[in-house]
């Protein structure tokens, strides 16, 4: 069931560039631009539930569930073109129907204050039950630690960064991996019960390695924060692994995951104390050396 919208509410957002990733699951113009996001809503039922949401809806709440934790302002950003009112009243809606979840959190050395989403476990359901997702993809619903909901904020800044650049080369951006996702998996095959010894750890170590495609650094695993999975131009398959330097990070842990070869990027806030405002930049060789 459709409805109407007050005149000045625009029924259609454009697919912001920030946005990059999911050109493929929006569809494109006969030009093939992105076309705009409809925000028409329609009535879709699970279980003994009916909810209302809208193309631009599904697509937000697929990228929150992707990423764990959203910032609001990256979503009012990248979706919305900035506009306050439509993305009020979406969220609001999304709220009251108990798709998401919004709390604010303190961070970093000058107390600023972030606002973040997450998806609830029905929100997570419905996405899975309409096939929302790619093949493989993982979503997250729930909240983490203050600690770890920033750090999974600004993890998609770092994101849309990397996914602007592979998509103007032509590659296409087929799903993500955080690092949750590879210690759930790595560190229960090498949890397994067994004595294995060092020799057989060491071995299954190396298999896992070789398996998920990651480096051993000083004799351990190294896990990147991200990793976005994407096929070239000609169909080969690759992938791009990312770590987000924050304002904990000791020069040790730094320059392991330099040595394991991922691609990092650093954080700071410049807000003085104010609204948490994200500053990301890509740490170059010279950066690290200082």
């Amino acid at each position: 069931m459709s409805r109407g919208f007050d005149r000045d509410e625009p029924e259609q957002l454009p697919l912001r560039e920030e946005a990059v990733a999911e050109i493929g699951r929006a569809g494109s113009g006969e030009n093939g631009e992105p076309r705009p996001l409809d925000r028409q809503r329609v009535e879709v039922r699970h279980g003994r539930q009916i909810y209302e949401w809208t193309e631009l809806d599904r697509v937000v709440l697929t990228e929150i569930g992707k990423f764990r934790t959203l910032d609001e302002g990256d979503i009012l950003r990248a979706f919305y073109g900035g506009l306050e009112r439509p993305f009020r009243q979406d969220q609001e809606r999304l709220l009251k129907q108990g798709l998401v979840q919004r709390r604010s959190i303190i961070v970093g050395r000058n107390r600023d204050t972030r606002h973040v989403v997450v998806l609830t476990k029905r929100a997570k359901r419905l996405l899975q039950s309409q096939h929302m997702a790619a093949d493989g993809q993982a979503l997250y619903a729930g909240f983490v630690k203050p600690t770890e909901a920033s750090h999974d904020a600004s993890i998609y800044r770092m994101y849309e960064a990397e996914a602007k650049r592979l998509a103007g080369g032509g590659n296409l951006i087929r799903r993500v991996v955080l690092d949750f996702e590879f210690k759930k998996k790595i560190y229960g095959e090498l949890n397994r019960q067994g004595d294995y010894g060092d020799a057989g750890y060491k071995q299954r170590q190396a298999d896992l390695a070789a398996l998920y495609d990651l480096p051993i650094v000083n004799e351990k695993l190294a896990l990147p924060d991200l990793r976005i999975e994407y096929e070239q131009p000609d169909g080969t398959p690759s992938h791009l692994d990312l770590e987000l330097a924050t304002e904990h990070y000791r020069p040790g842990h730094m320059r392991s995951k330099v040595a394991a070869g991922f691609k990092l990027y650093g954080t700071n806030s410049t807000s003085l104390g104010r609204r948490a405002e994200w500053e990301g930049r890509e740490l170059t060789a010279g950066v690290l050396a200082l």
